[in-house]
């Protein structure tokens, strides 16, 4: 068995510019890597904020709709997490005074405040809701 040996020359190996070019794509490409999972984790947590908001919001409008019926005027309170909301029951249009139609149509306005990035942001949901009168 003869082992070949190969004659020393300028092709041996890599020199140091191709290896500091080399890692500087290398270093750039873990970079942009980094860069896009810190977008998508921000993202994240954007997303898991608007959604905390809204579920918030969503059970305050079922349990006025369902428990407490909607009375005209203004309510206000707090979340445990620091969220803040306020609701609005206005009847839609004029009263007509009629006995005959007993029945009118209310527009129910939530506004939820709540913190995303340290930045106070706010979130409106409004519905109707068709109710007797309260004359009725």
């Amino acid at each position: 068995m003869s082992f070949k040996s190969r004659p020393r020359g300028k092709n041996c190996g890599f020199t140091l510019l191709e290896v500091v070019v080399a890692l500087t794509i290398v270093g750039l490409g873990v970079v942009t890597l980094l860069e896009i999972f810190s977008l998508g984790l921000r993202l994240a947590a954007k997303s898991s904020e608007i959604s905390q908001a809204r579920l918030d919001g969503q059970s305050v409008m079922d349990e006025v709709i369902v428990y407490g019926g909607p009375q005209s005027g203004r309510e206000q309170g707090s979340f445990s997490s620091g969220q803040r909301w306020r609701l609005e029951v206005k009847p839609l249009g004029e009263p007509t005074g009629s006995l005959a139609n007993p029945w009118e149509l209310k527009e129910i306005g939530l506004e939820v405040r709540y913190r995303e990035a340290n930045r106070d942001k706010q979130l409106e949901l409004k519905t109707l809701r068709l109710s007797k009168r309260a004359n009725s």
